[in-house]
């Protein structure tokens, strides 16, 4: 069956948390799990503990390591140490809408997001893995789940990060004799798909995701978002509503702000929406406020 517009609006997206375009493994970490994380290297604190909708918090580590990397000061301090290149690909950060079917609960989400990280096999090759669950706001039904990944295994002795997993990319596709390359968000799209609709269906539900979307899928700036309008206005009207409403949701905004700056202004955020069509210059502003009330250094 095709779903309504909680259904249309499923995305998953994958990229790289990157040192060269101000993202910082500490502050990501800490936003993610709504908590308190200091980066030893530049002393900067990093508070979210006031945003109260982190549902699920766990770090998923390979049995032979250090149980003390479960602890995320620990884990992405020992990231931020091993990486000293100032271009360096610091984490896989992965966002993934969640179903917000009424049949659901909070333990079917989690169980959902597992199954994810399990087939994408990190933990199995020797990655950390951070999983924070995210509840909708009051009025919203945005359940998502973010991912964050390291670059490097951890060493033998399970005491500290080693070389970059390079073995663990491209994967390869064979097609009439011909191999291509599978980008990991294609990968992660088939596998976000076929987990939640087998899940449904063990449960007995007639719902099915028909279609993952990337939105959004790069940094919420004045070129990707003509970029998205430009494809809103190509679809249906549902499907329009749906990219619309993803667009001006204050929390893809702030985390894809937070992903490329680990400190923003208020004009970051302005520049960051400026292009978003909006009925009045008052609902603008508005999501420029709900953007800044949430964030506390």
């Amino acid at each position: 069956m095709r779903i309504g517009i909680e259904m249309a609006i499923q995305f998953a997206r994958i990229e790289f948390l990157s040192r060269s375009k101000g993202g910082d493994s500490c502050c990501k970490a800490a936003y993610n799990a709504r908590t308190i994380v200091k980066n030893k290297k530049t002393n900067i604190r990093y508070n979210f503990s006031r945003k109260k909708d982190n549902v699920y918090h766990t770090v998923l580590i390979p049995a032979y390591v250090n149980q003390k990397f479960k602890n995320i000061q620990t884990l992405m301090n020992e990231v931020e140490r091993t990486e000293k290149r100032e271009n360096s690909k610091l984490l896989k950060d992965i966002v993934i809408a969640l179903p917000d079917d009424k049949e659901l609960n909070l333990e079917d989400r989690i169980k959902i997001t597992h199954e994810i990280v399990d087939a994408m096999e990190w933990v199995q090759n020797g990655l950390g893995v951070q999983i924070d669950i995210h509840k909708p706001h009051t009025g919203d039904k945005n359940w998502h789940a973010h991912i964050l990944v390291t670059t490097r295994r951890f060493k033998e002795n399970g005491e500290e990060l080693r070389a970059k997993a390079v073995d663990l990319e491209p994967k390869f596709r064979t097609v009439n004799g011909k191999k291509f390359v599978i980008q990991d968000s294609e990968m992660i799209h088939e596998k976000v798909k076929e987990i939640i609709n087998a899940f449904f269906a063990k449960l007995g539900l007639s719902n099915r995701v028909d279609e993952i979307s990337a939105v959004p899928q790069k940094h919420i700036g004045p070129t990707r978002i003509r970029s998205l309008i430009n494809e809103a206005a190509n679809e249906n009207e549902l499907r329009k509503e749906a990219n619309l409403k993803i667009i001006k949701d204050a929390d893809v905004i702030k985390d894809s702000i937070i992903h490329y700056k680990s400190i923003f202004t208020k004009q970051d955020i302005e520049k960051a929406i400026k292009d978003i069509p909006y009925s009045a210059e008052a609902e603008r502003e508005l999501l420029v406020q709900q953007v800044l009330i949430q964030i506390e250094y």
